[in-house]
C-alpha cells in the first residue's frame, strides 16, 4: 500500500506544542490555500466540494489567525464536518521554519522498532504479538519475519492492535503472509489522482519467499475503540476471510487512505485520504462503522478472553508432564497466569 511511512510516524506521533504568534499572514494564508487545493482529490468528490466551500466561506478569519495551534483547531473543526476521521491538519515541527533532519522518518522507525510493543510465549505455549502501528519500510517486513519466526511453534497466536493506530505498507501484508499457504485477499484502493485521472491498486498478502510460518493454527486479534486505519484494514482482512476471532470493542471506522502528502507549509501538513477502500469478499469496507468483534469486551478484558479462548482452541503438538501442568494452571486461571506471567 502506497500509504506514506510518514504518516504512520504522524498517526503515532503526539502533537507538537507550538509557540504563540509563530504563524505569519502569508503562512497562514499559504497553508489555507495549500488544504483548500488539496481537497481536489478528496477520496469523495461531493465531501471534497463541500468542505472547500466552508474554508472559502471562513477563508479570511483564518487567515487572520497568528499561530498555529488556533489555526488546527479551527480549520480542523470545519474538517470535521465531513465526519472523515483520517481528514485533520497537524503541526510536525516546534517552530515553523524547522528543517528536517536527513533520514529522519529512517531513523525514527529504528527508535521505535519500526511499531513493535512485544513479542513472547505466554504460558500455556500461547504467541503474543503486540504492535503499536504498521510500519511501511521493508525493515518492517524483516521485523514481522523475525517476530513470526519466535512464534512460530506455539500453539495459538493473539495479536494486539488495541494500541495501533494504522500505518499500512509492508508489515501489514507480511504479517497475513505468514497466516495462510493461501494469500488472504487484502482490499482494493482506487485513487485520486491530481490529474483528474483515477488509478487501481489491489493489495496482495505477501506470502515470504521461506513460505508461511503460521499456517492452521488459532490466531486472536484483540481491538479497541483506538484501533484505527491500516489496523482496522488488518483485522478486517483476517476477518472476512474467517482466519482469526476478533475481541475486544468496534474499531474507529477510518477507512479512507492516502498516497501522498499535503505540504501546507510553516511546519503543518494535512492528511487529505484520497483513495476509496473496496474489499474483494464483502465490497465495502470499514469507514464510518468500524470493525466489528466477534467476542466483544471491554478492551482491559480483551487479552484475558483471548488468552483463555485460545488454551481452549490450542492443539498441543507435545505434552511432557511440565507442559501439561503449565497448561492446566493457566487453563484454570487464564488472568492469574498472565499477571503472574508479565504483568499484560
Amino acid at each position: 500500500m502506497r500509504s506514506l511511512a510518514a504518516a504512520a510516524l504522524l498517526l503515532l506521533a503526539a502533537p507538537v506544542s507550538a509557540a504563540p504568534d509563530d504563524l505569519t499572514p502569508a503562512a497562514a494564508t499559504r497553508a489555507v490555500d495549500a488544504l483548500i487545493a488539496g481537497l481536489d482529490t478528496y477520496s469523495y468528490p461531493d465531501v471534497g466540494t463541500r468542505i472547500q466551500a466552508l474554508l472559502r466561506k471562513e477563508r479570511g478569519r483564518l487567515i487572520a489567525l497568528r499561530d498555529r495551534e488556533a489555526l488546527v483547531t479551527q480549520v480542523n473543526a470545519l474538517l470535521a464536518e465531513s465526519h472523515d476521521l483520517h481528514l485533520k491538519i497537524r503541526i510536525n515541527t516546534i517552530t515553523p521554519d524547522r528543517t528536517p533532519v536527513p533520514n529522519e522518518a529512517a531513523l525514527l522507525e529504528k527508535h521505535i522498532a519500526h511499531g513493535l510493543m512485544g513479542v513472547r510465549r505466554l504460558p500455556g505455549n500461547i504467541g503474543y504479538l503486540k504492535l503499536r502501528y504498521f510500519a511501511q519500510d521493508a525493515d518492517g517486513a524483516v521485523m514481522i519475519d523475525r517476530a513470526m519466526e519466535m512464534l512460530r511453534d506455539t500453539n495459538a497466536l493473539i495479536i494486539d492492535l488495541r494500541e495501533n493506530t494504522g500505518g499500512g505498507g509492508t508489515t501489514d501484508s507480511r504479517l497475513l503472509g505468514h497466516l495462510s499457504a493461501t494469500p488472504i485477499p487484502m482490499a482494493k484502493i482506487t485513487w485520486r489522482n491530481r490529474d483528474g485521472t483515477t488509478e487501481v491498486e489491489q493489495r496482495h498478502a505477501d506470502i515470504p519467499a521461506t513460505g508461511s510460518l503460521y499456517l492452521d493454527k488459532p490466531v486472536f486479534v484483540l481491538t479497541a475503540n483506538r484501533t484505527f486505519s491500516a489496523a482496522e484494514g488488518f483485522a478486517y482482512d483476517v476477518q472476512a476471510a474467517h482466519r482469526a476471532v476478533l475481541v475486544g470493542e468496534p474499531t474507529r471506522g477510518g477507512a479512507n487512505p492516502q498516497n501522498r502528502p499535503v505540504e501546507l507549509g510553516a511546519g503543518m501538513s494535512a492528511f487529505v485520504p484520497n483513495g476509496r477502500v473496496e474489499h474483494p469478499t464483502t465490497h465495502d469496507n470499514w469507514e464510518g462503522k468500524g470493525v466489528q468483534p466477534d467476542i466483544r469486551t471491554e478492551p482491559r478484558a480483551a487479552l484475558v478472553e483471548a488468552y483463555r479462548r485460545a488454551l481452549a482452541a490450542a492443539k498441543p503438538l507435545v505434552a511432557t508432564p511440565r507442559s501439561e501442568q503449565e497448561r492446566a494452571d493457566a487453563i484454570a486461571d487464564p488472568e492469574g497466569t498472565l499477571k503472574t506471567d508479565a504483568g499484560l
